[in-house]
């Protein structure tokens, strides 16, 4: 269904537009009932006048009329005639038998008002206006007895000016008062359209997580409002700086996870096949007893910064850093169908990275940095575990466990792997690997089988040493933009 035309236009223009009906509703009104009130009184004085003009001549022709002197009823007759807005003058007797007259004939007006009763034909009369003119009788009487009747025609043009001066004064009071209206109802439209324009602009721009503060100079609804406004703002602001700093403990698709179940984390956890990444730095004990505290941590932020940008590259999540050894996840809490390929090509990058960068180290006269990398994959328990006051979204099992014993066995600069974890990889050749000896974990009968991963496929040796050279080109420092 299309919207009407008024549905579209500006709230300002809808507050103007029905404010100014009803002004123009109500002026119109009482214009109205003015004019007919004035018209009704007019038409009475007018009526008031006449019937009191032709008793004053009535009363004047009482003695010539009954002493039979047409004479001095012609005079009489002709000298009132003679007054201002008297057209004309007649008297006849009870017969209708014009006894003076005075100005143009109205006889026709004469026989047209008294053909009924004398008290009918001279309400009537009296009341009779046409064009301008009204008509007005009076009887002669003396004694109780009627001799004849007084006719007069009276203009009323110059009572009729009242009227009219009256009129245009009403019609430009009106009209000024109309147009004053149409502009108090545009202002009183834009004031009251601009703070909902500027609600709107701020509630758009919050949509858009541009989060700010409108100013509060409203006392009135919309002062409330705007403060309501404000306070959702900053809880929002409040919110992003929550989910701001949550990225930066945990992966991304944690942060994520837990931010949409906020309502309803438990602690639990779902059995998930996924492949973790140990990553350890190899003689940070005696390399941290030449340092500062202070370059200590400079360092584990530098290379930690490096390892969570090797994971994000191939989906996988840091779960953990332990002292200065980081625990990669790969398949949880994010599936990912190739986990097991994404952990040693991840692996692989973190040990060329560190190659390069030990170049860097050594033209600075710095100690290198050696890794020791252990992965497996298995069945594991993913989710939030620990308890209602402390928890942390970790996996744990025993192919957790194995992996962790990986990394201690792994030698410096070695990646060593469980056939579970590789062995996809090596049949599609995207890996090469050595076999290594078989390991004996303890709780269990049978030893398990290992690998040393020596490269990656060219493909995704050239996009790798790509990332590289970007990485050393730039120079930049990645600490604090884990999930990023």
């Amino acid at each position: 269904m299309k919207k009407n035309l008024f549905s579209q236009l500006p709230l300002a223009v809808k507050l103007s537009l029905m404010i100014s009906l009803l002004i123009i509703t109500g002026i119109s009104v009482l214009s109205i009932i003015t004019l007919n009130k004035q018209h009704d009184i007019q038409n009475q004085q007018i009526n008031d006048f006449s019937i009191a003009m032709a008793k004053q001549l009535a009363s004047a022709m009482r003695e010539p009329l009954f002493t039979d002197d047409s004479l001095s009823m012609q005079l009489m007759a002709n000298n009132f005639a003679q007054l201002p807005r008297v057209l004309a003058v007649t008297v006849v007797d009870t017969q209708l038998q014009v006894l003076a007259k005075s100005g143009p004939d109205i006889s026709n007006n004469i026989t047209a008002h008294l053909t009924h009763t004398v008290q009918q034909s001279l309400k009537s009369l009296s009341q009779a206006q046409d064009n301008g003119i009204v008509h007005a009788a009076s009887p002669i009487d003396f004694n109780d007895k009627t001799g004849g009747y007084v006719i007069i025609a009276l203009a009323t043009d110059m009572l009729s000016s009242i009227y009219q001066h009256t009129l245009r004064l009403l019609l430009w009071v009106s009209g000024a008062i109309i147009l004053l209206g149409l502009l108090a109802a545009y202002f009183i439209g834009l004031h009251i359209s601009n703070p909902i324009k500027q609600i709107l602009n701020a509630t758009h721009k919050i949509s858009h997580g541009n989060f700010q503060r409108m100013e509060e100079r409203r006392n009135d609804e919309l002062g409330q409002l705007i403060s309501t406004i404000n306070k959702m703002s900053d809880g929002l602001i409040r919110k992003q700086q929550v989910e701001s700093l949550l990225d930066r403990f945990l992966a991304k698709d944690v942060a994520s996870q837990l931010l949409q179940q906020l309502d309803t984390v438990e602690v639990k956890g779902e059995r998930v096949d996924a492949t973790v990444l140990f990553a350890d730095i190899v003689g940070f004990t005696s390399m941290s007893e030449q340092l500062s505290p202070e370059n200590v941590a400079e360092l584990l932020n530098e290379y930690f910064s490096y390892f969570t940008l090797c994971a994000n590259m191939y989906f996988g999540s840091i779960d953990k850093f332990i002292g200065d050894c980081a625990m990669v996840v790969f398949g949880a809490p994010k599936k990912n169908a190739q986990h097991q390929f994404h952990a040693i090509a991840c692996a692989i990058l973190m040990q060329k990275l560190t190659g390069a960068l030990n170049k860097r180290r050594r033209t600075q006269q710095l100690p290198e940095i050696k890794l020791s990398i252990g992965i497996n994959s298995g069945p594991m328990l993913a989710g939030v575990l620990g308890n209602q006051k402390r928890m942390e979204y970790t996996v744990v099992g025993d192919s957790v466990n194995l992996a962790s014993r990986l990394c201690s066995e792994a030698g410096s600069g070695e990646i060593l792997a469980t056939a579970t974890a590789c062995q996809q990889a090596l049949d599609s050749h995207k890996i090469s690997a050595a076999a290594n000896k078989m390991l004996r974990v303890r709780g269990k009968e049978k030893k398990v089988k290992t690998y040393l991963i020596n490269s990656i496929a060219r493909e995704h040796q050239l996009s790798m040493d790509s990332l590289i050279e970007d990485i050393l080109s730039q120079n930049t420092n990645l600490s604090g933009n884990n999930g990023q």
